[in-house]
């Protein structure tokens, strides 16, 4: 009987090592006010940082679940700013060589992609955005030069996927962004970073 009672012991202790040495489990979510709906009087943890001429705002006509959505406008075709909503992670972090995937919706209203570095993206960034050794690898993603992203449109997904999170990360930081010379209206709901 204690032979056996030693054996758990030891498997529970090793069961125990995995689980610290895995860090976060498979299917965090590591993004807050996913739907844009958690208060009625603040979108935080989500931040705008807009340029001349963009319009951020909450939308509460437009949206795919909850009861709001993020936006990004732009008139002027020869704008060259960028705009975006951004949200920075800074719990505990993914072990090396997790996956992690960004997801959205969007939806969006006569986009139109009026030069080369014109889109409408969602990027991952870890920080610092170097390691020790002075690398960048798998320090940034993003989706501006995989997918174009223009027209009108009823909500659509969009995903990347970062294949190996790096060694110490401080914090990780998702962008929603509406590019460089790109005009119309996109709207953005069900953001999610999730450990794959």
């Amino acid at each position: 009987m204690k032979k056996g009672l030693l054996l758990i012991s030891i498997s529970l202790l090793f069961f125990q090592c995995d689980l610290s040495r895995d860090g976060l489990p498979a299917n965090s979510q590591l993004l807050r006010n996913t739907d844009i709906s958690r208060s009625p009087d603040s979108v935080s943890p989500w931040v705008p940082v807009a340029n001349e001429g963009f319009s951020l705002g909450v939308s509460q006509e437009i949206f795919l679940s909850g009861n709001r959505s993020l936006f990004i406008e732009n008139q002027d075709s020869l704008n060259v700013n960028t705009s975006i909503w951004r949200q920075s992670y800074n719990g505990p972090m993914p072990s090396e060589g997790r996956r992690l995937t960004l997801r959205t919706h969007l939806k969006g209203e006569n986009v139109e992609l009026k030069g080369p570095n014109s889109n409408i993206y969602i990027s991952i960034r870890m920080f610092p955005v170097e390691d020790s050794e002075g690398t960048t690898i798998n320090r940034f993603l993003s989706s501006q030069n995989r997918f174009r992203v223009f027209g009108t449109f009823d909500w659509e997904p969009l995903a990347i996927t970062l294949p190996s999170v790096p060694k110490d990360i401080d914090f990780i930081m998702v962008y929603l962004v509406m590019g460089p010379r790109t005009t119309g209206k996109v709207y953005f709901d069900d953001i999610t970073l999730t450990v794959e």
